[in-house]
């Protein structure tokens, strides 16, 4: 029996792939509960109508966080005026919402999720690394300048 996957599953096939399972399987299993359906012509012309356009969306999401990612990069770095102590150490921390806020000020909306901290919460002055993730795979670096008041 001919099956097209409408999800993923572990060691049969990715969604959208044409596959060939045993006939109560198929019946039994995979269309009973939507992950698959029975492959003829009118339902793989369906799907591959759907296939091109995830795929136009896919590209529309990954040029719109190129150009994110473009925006930021034409900023340099972030920069944070904050009260320290003598050996640099800042009195309370930098976090992701003050990250936000700060580009929020700019006029560059982002969300909580796309930004990361590979320490966790900033703590002292200088010069820092964060990662910047709009959508799966593409990333870039910004600068966060910590200075003392």
């Amino acid at each position: 029996m001919k099956v097209i996957l409408t999800n993923s599953i572990k060691k049969l096939g990715k969604k959208g792939q044409l596959i060939s399972v045993k006939n109560g399987y198929g019946r039994n299993y995979l269309i009973p509960t939507k992950q698959a359906l029975l492959a003829t012509s009118k339902n793989i012309k369906i799907f591959e109508k759907n296939k091109i356009f995830a795929e136009k969306q896919k590209s529309k999401k990954i040029d719109q966080a190129m150009n994110r990612i473009n925006l930021l990069k034409t900023i340099g770095s972030i920069v944070f005026f904050v009260k320290s102590s003598k050996k640099n150490k800042i009195f309370g921390s930098i976090g992701i919402k003050d990250i936000i806020q700060n580009l929020l000020l700019i006029g560059i909306v982002v969300e909580k999720h796309e930004i990361k901290l590979p320490q966790k919460l900033l703590r002292y002055l200088g010069i820092h690394k964060v990662i910047f993730t709009p959508y799966k795979n593409i990333s870039t670096e910004i600068h966060i300048s910590i200075l003392s008041k």
